[in-house]
């Protein structure tokens, strides 16, 4: 069902305050940002303000959630490689360029910023990617059925591989030791990360055990 204009309007207005509160809270901090400031650049009073969000926590929680949503372009499903190490770049090289946007490089910072204050920042960025984590396990649950990687926890298989795609580069960024790494860079690192990967989680085969191999010679 189509929406209707007012419907429209409200939601419009919604995503242009979420817009504003998001882009204060990662300039100015989220302390340092009052409902009085978002509703001056949002050209409107406090009241119109609160007639969307009850209280700046509200909103700072459907920042993270405005953030995190996964969008139609962060994976280009039609490169997706079907052979499972090549999948394994391919995802690896996406996740590291998706996380290493400004927006979400800002929302890690702010995250971990606010955790002992606000810790429901965290929980809703968890939350938000965790069913991103869970379609990837799959890939990785088939690949345990066809006898490409050993058994073991899907989920945290995809956690483990993630890791090493991320590593010590990561955590540099978001402290803002060094600016995010191009396309080609993370491609790089994701091939790397696969290498180590499959190094540990490849199935192996059963080798025939020394007395076994002496009685038929004998």
């Amino acid at each position: 069902m189509p929406q209707t204009p007012r419907v429209a309007r409200k939601d419009r207005k919604r995503s242009e305050i979420v817009a504003i509160a998001r882009d204060m809270f990662f300039k100015d901090g989220y302390a340092h940002t009052s409902m009085s400031q978002i509703a001056a650049a949002l050209g409107g009073s406090k009241g119109t303000l609160y007639a969307y969000f009850r209280s700046k926590e509200e909103l700072l929680l459907a920042v993270v959630q405005d953030v995190v949503t996964p969008q139609p372009d962060d994976y280009d499903w039609s490169a997706m490689p079907k052979e499972f190490r090549a999948w394994l770049v391919w995802f690896g090289a996406a996740s590291m360029k998706r996380i290493t946007t400004y927006n979400y490089l800002s929302l890690q910072r702010l995250a971990a910023g606010e955790a002992l204050r606000f810790p429901e920042i965290g929980r809703t960025f968890y939350d938000a990617i965790a069913p991103s984590y869970q379609m990837a396990s799959r890939f990785f649950a088939e690949a345990m059925d066809a006898g490409v990687l050993r058994r073991a926890t899907p989920l945290q298989a995809v956690h483990e591989f993630l890791e090493l795609c991320a590593g010590w580069t990561l955590r540099r960024v978001i402290w803002n030791i060094q600016p995010p790494p191009s396309e080609a860079e993370w491609e790089k690192a994701a091939r790397e990360a696969a290498g180590v990967f499959m190094d540990g989680y490849a199935a192996r085969q059963p080798r025939t055990s020394a007395k076994k191999k002496n009685k038929r010679r004998g």
